[in-house]
């Protein structure tokens, strides 16, 4: 993939020759190719966090019961989604 954006940023003398020091023992042929990857992972977990719901098996068993239950709405329920409607929500 070709590189076409640009990121400007400064950070403190102490972290750029950390960020040296570990691309070089990385065997990294660059800074930037050490802050591109490293910006690319992190962005990726928090994507990940943010869009992925992880439950254990007994909470997912739990729910996959209460989704096959057959219930119907309580007349509380019905109540509010009938004010809902009529205030144009969709």
């Amino acid at each position: 993939m070709t590189a076409t954006a640009r990121i400007e940023m400064r950070v403190s003398p102490d972290i750029k020759i950390e960020a040296e020091r570990a691309a070089a023992l990385l065997g990294m042929k660059s800074l930037t190719e050490f802050i591109t990857q490293a910006v690319h992972e992190k962005a990726q977990k928090v994507i990940q966090a943010q869009e992925r719901l992880t439950l254990s098996n007994e909470i997912f068993d739990q729910f996959y019961a209460a989704c096959q239950a057959d219930t119907k709405p309580s007349e509380q329920l019905r109540s509010l989604a009938e004010k809902v409607d009529k205030q144009g929500f969709k």
